[in-house]
């Protein structure tokens, strides 16, 4: 399995003497890394960030998914205490940031969804490497995107859920969301849905002459990879089956569907029961609650710092713990 050799640790800042910072707490979301072979897009780090990122948090706060488990189950999770977590199974989590991990003897929560290993296209990754490789930025993929739905039927629909107040929510809770990425969401999830917005992307893909199978290679981790974690103290969770970026959008029955294929699957790769999640896209409900509990799952991860109720505490109950972005983070390192 490829990997790629970590910076020299001796180079890090936490060999220089800086202090880590007291405001960043819970758990630390990672998606996207990028290498020669592993394309730059927005918000994605290189081996060297992710170092410098680890080192400016302060990496003796890190916990290893055992015992941040252990802690919260005793209620003993301290606002010092981090843990490491990534999303959706990518290939160049692996050969990027793994080693990483490895040469400062970290261990991390890789949240997957299932469908992708079973040889289905996830068309959401397929897209974000679309805008990364053939734009010259996100905004420029925008433009041709709101011009495209602009000009369909579903124009109305769209306007309607373009409204100032809700965007200006959703900034709040994403700080390093552009406007035009709260609008792409919103034109994505509540203008479109999924049928429609897959559609509209497929042809626009067509339109560059390009096919999705290319655009997928290299984009995932293998059943070995996930085994090879496994086996090496890493914790692999559940991150639902396809990935609806919508799963509280969906009845009780399609959402347990969703959690058990990918339950058993994890189950059978790691030859244990899975025991905790990622709530993907920060969706989720009381009926997905319910699910996770009667599955067994002890800890669920959302994918912001805001809980769902206003005024409730940062981590209201152990499914729903909160993630500080590496986005967030990176901005604070460029501030400090």
């Amino acid at each position: 399995m490829r990997v790629t050799s970590p910076p020299d640790i001796k180079n890090s800042n936490l060999a220089k003497g800086m202090e880590y910072p007291r405001e960043i707490e819970h758990g630390l979301m990672f998606h996207y890394f990028h290498n020669e072979r592993h394309p730059k897009g927005q918000g994605s780090l290189s081996q060297k960030d992710f170092a410098n990122l680890l080192d400016f948090v302060g990496v003796h706060r890190i916990l290893s998914p055992f015992e941040w488990l252990d802690k919260l189950a005793s209620n003993k999770l301290e606002k010092q205490h981090l843990c490491i977590t990534f999303d959706d199974a990518l290939l160049c989590q692996f050969e990027i940031a793994l080693p990483v991990l490895e040469a400062r003897n970290l261990k991390a929560f890789w949240f997957v969804h299932s469908s992708v290993f079973e040889g289905h296209l996830g068309r959401n990754e397929i897209y974000r490497i679309f805008r990364s490789k053939y734009f010259q930025n996100v905004d420029a993929f925008y433009s041709i995107f709101f011009r495209k739905v602009s000009g369909s039927e579903f124009s109305e629909r769209t306007e309607a859920v373009l409204e100032e107040e809700q965007i200006k929510n959703l900034l709040q809770q994403f700080p390093f969301y552009s406007v035009n990425d709260a609008k792409f969401r919103f034109m994505r999830d509540r203008a479109l849905g999924k049928q429609n917005y897959e559609t509209t992307m497929d042809e626009i893909i067509l339109e560059h002459r390009l096919a999705l199978s290319d655009l997928s290679k290299d984009l995932w981790m293998s059943n070995e990879h996930l085994s090879h974690l496994n086996q090496n103290g890493h914790v692999i969770g559940l991150h639902s089956y396809s990935h609806p970026t919508v799963l509280a959008g969906l009845s009780y029955e399609e959402q347990f569907r969703e959690y058990e294929k990918n339950y058993l699957h994890v189950k059978e790769v790691c030859r244990r029961s899975p025991v905790a999640m990622a709530h993907p896209c920060n969706s989720y409900n009381d009926d997905t609650i319910e699910i996770l509990k009667h599955l067994g799952i002890r800890c669920g991860f959302r994918s912001n710092m805001f809980p769902r109720a206003e005024g409730e505490r940062a981590n209201p109950h152990p499914f729903e713990m909160a993630r500080q972005d590496q986005a967030n983070i990176m901005r604070m390192m460029e501030r400090s």
